[in-house]
């Protein structure tokens, strides 16, 4: 009978990335008037700081790296939120198709962010799960969209904790 082992940066970061998913659904006020394009920059920095404690811890413990995987990161939830808004915007608005393509740009981003100064996050079978994950999780936008106080918190907590997740299970294929 084999055991199943969870790595550390799996668990680490996907618990993480559930805190992150829950303080970014339940921002206060002053967070939403700070934006990028139109978008609140809270989701992506908060996001991105478990990813840049992901890199900095697991990678190369480089502030350097950190940094830089904190701003792909908030760069990428806002290049997500602006794709969701021009896929969701015609006539059709769908808003599953959005989902997906939002999921799928976010976590290509923050992939990106680490991956330009870590190897191990430049593997394609890592890129492949973690863009997948993102994409399907990205899904869940349209029963958030129905939350009565448009906080989001199924799509964040699941969207955050399963791409940490997986970028945490490509730090540990070193």
């Amino acid at each position: 009978m084999t055991s199943f082992k969870v790595s550390p940066p799996v668990l680490w970061l996907s618990g993480l990335g559930l805190i992150s998913g829950l303080l970014t659904s339940i921002p206060p006020a002053a967070a939403e008037r700070v934006t990028a394009l139109d978008v609140p920059i809270h989701p992506g920095a908060l996001f991105g700081l478990v990813i840049a404690f992901g890199v900095y811890r697991w990678g190369k413990a480089s502030w350097w790296a950190a940094v830089l995987a904190l701003v792909f990161t908030a760069a990428a939830w806002i290049a997500a939120m602006r794709g969701f808004l021009a896929v969701t915007d015609d006539a059709t608005r769908n808003i599953y198709l959005g989902g997906l393509v939002a999921g799928a740009i976010g976590a290509a981003g923050t992939m990106l962010g680490g991956a330009i100064t870590l190897p191990a996050l430049r593997r394609l079978p890592d890129w492949v799960l973690t863009v997948g994950v993102g994409a399907i999780a990205g899904l869940l936008v349209e029963p958030a969209a129905r939350m009565p106080d448009d906080s989001f918190l199924p799509l964040f907590l699941v969207w955050q904790a399963a791409v940490a997740a997986c970028i945490g299970y490509a730090l540990t294929r070193r």
